[in-house]
């Protein structure tokens, strides 16, 4: 839940990768070159864009040396815009050992991408030049993808495979509105919900005399312990254990304190937790307040996380590098 997944959008693949992929919508956007723009053929697509997606493997694919785009279902909506956020169904899968790692689809919603370059490389070359109603297709790698090789191993995915993703780029989505500044602003601890701990884990928030943030209120954060490791940067992978909830809930919407640890580069993480995190010594636990734009948007994730939710996490930083 975490996870926020970031030249034009290519016609063509180049010709290392021309045995790799094959492209053919389906539904009534279906007007993609059946032959994927270069008779690639070790994966096919069908499903009308917005609806469904379903993936018939007929090779596995070996990683590639970089990452390349091209659009399977042309969109006939308005040009992705810089600073857009786009509703999109995203599908992502080791194409080595062709696994689905992550579907929108399956989860049963799109999810709200902030077309600002802050998701990474790959996700320029998926946005840039693209229309609303496309159907896109990465062939890329997990380093590529998330920052770091071991970084898909949270998804299943191989350190020397490679990745599929396709991003059906559905429509322009709703935005929250802008916080006051992307700066962290540490508080007293008596602006913030109390930590609820049990057995020396924290197990919800408690929410008495706190009121409701505005949405345009930035990042928050309180230092509950200061740690004395190395300080946490905005490019860092980190290892943590978390718990999150919306206000007033009345249970986390998730957590990872009776699971395990939770490691992933803080470039493929909501931009909150980037901001929240930076400065911050390993070792520490923190209680970090996100507004809807930091977080999951207008559009908010799944049924726990409702559109414009200020989010507050409680966070173990474990380890970062």
């Amino acid at each position: 839940m975490l996870r926020r997944f970031s030249p034009s959008a290519v016609a063509l693949i180049s010709a290392l990768l021309l045995p790799a992929l094959a492209a053919c919508g389906g539904g009534a956007n279906d007007d993609a070159d059946p032959a994927g723009g270069g008779g690639l053929s070790a994966v096919s697509f069908t499903g009308k864009v917005g609806d469904s997606l379903k993936a018939t493997w007929h090779a596995k694919l070996a990683k590639p040396k970089s990452t390349t785009v091209t659009t399977l279902v042309k969109g006939t909506g308005a040009k992705v815009a810089s600073g857009d956020a786009v509703s999109t169904y995203l599908w992502l899968a080791d194409g080595t050992t062709k696994k689905v790692a992550y579907s929108d689809y399956s989860n049963g919603a799109a999810e709200s991408l902030q077309n600002d370059g802050q998701l990474g490389d790959v996700f320029d070359k998926i946005f840039s030049g693209a229309t609303y109603g496309s159907r896109v297709v990465a062939v890329t790698s997990a380093k590529e993808l998330l920052g770091s090789a071991s970084a898909g191993t949270q998804l299943g995915i191989g350190a020397n495979d490679s990745v599929v993703v396709v991003a059906d780029l559905v429509k322009k989505a709703a935005t929250s509105p802008t916080p006051s500044d992307a700066k962290v602003h540490d508080v007293p601890a008596s602006e913030m919900p109390k930590v609820v701990v049990k057995k020396g884990k924290p197990t919800g928030l408690t929410w008495t005399g706190i009121d409701k943030p505005a949405l345009t209120t930035p990042v928050r954060r309180v230092i509950l312990k200061r740690g004395s490791g190395a300080t946490v940067k905005a490019s860092d992978t980190v290892t943590v254990n978390y718990l999150g909830e919306t206000y007033q809930a009345k249970k986390p919407f998730g957590e990872s304190y009776t699971t395990k640890t939770f490691t992933q580069s803080l470039s493929g993480l909501i931009q909150g937790w980037r901001i929240g995190l930076s400065g911050v010594k390993v070792g520490s636990r923190v209680l970090l307040e996100i507004p809807p734009a930091y977080g999951y948007g207008a559009q908010g994730s799944g049924s726990a996380i409702p559109g414009n939710a200020t989010l507050w996490f409680v966070i173990d930083v474990v380890k970062a590098k």
